[in-house]
């Protein structure tokens, strides 16, 4: 009977021998740009919302 516990591990390690380089499309690398450049669009868009409405409200004291 096979061990059940050590099956996964089995696996894995069988899985990580085999494994081949692949090589990533440049579009990948592309996607990946546009992601970062709307995370930091978005980042600062709620930096300056933040910014100007602090500088709106009326001081305090």
């Amino acid at each position: 009977m096979v061990d059940l516990i050590s099956a996964p591990t089995l696996l894995a390690a069988a899985a990580a021998a085999q494994a081949e380089k692949t090589e990533r499309s440049p579009l990948l690398y592309a996607w990946w740009a546009l992601n970062l450049a709307v995370l930091i669009a978005v980042g600062y868009g709620a930096y300056r919302l933040v910014k100007t409405r602090r500088a709106k409200r009326r001081p305090r004291g």
